[in-house]
């Protein structure tokens, strides 16, 4: 079973890191941060004005934020699970199989848990 190497395992870090920032700036755009709950955020209900229509354009903005939030809140998780792995020695190893994931697969997501064969 082949390792990653320390430059390998740095450069996965680096991804992880940058891919957790730029999730938290998304995130930030509509939503703010429950300082209690790790990677947990609040969406922000904008008020756009008074009329039926204006009310309809805040319900449906706020059930697309929250939606969307959700969706980055779980990234955010994936990505500290797979840096915990890095800083325990288990990333880039399938946790079913016990195989080395793909560095491809790493390249294009490197918060992934699984080899492609036990994701199937």
């Amino acid at each position: 079973m082949a390792s990653l190497t320390s430059e390998q395992l740095e450069h996965f870090k680096n991804k992880l890191v940058e891919k957790k920032q730029h999730i938290e700036s998304q995130l930030q755009i509509f939503a703010k941060k429950n300082e209690n709950i790790k990677n947990d955020y609040e969406t922000v209900f904008e008020q756009i004005g008074d009329g039926a229509e204006e009310n309809a354009d805040e319900v449906m903005t706020y059930e697309d934020n929250l939606a969307i939030e959700h969706e980055l809140e779980d990234n955010l998780t994936e990505i500290e699970e797979a840096l915990g792995r890095i800083a325990d020695g288990t990333y880039g190893i399938c946790p079913d199989c016990k195989e080395p994931i793909n560095i491809d697969r790493l390249e294009a997501m490197p918060e992934a848990t699984l080899c492609i064969k036990c994701e199937k």
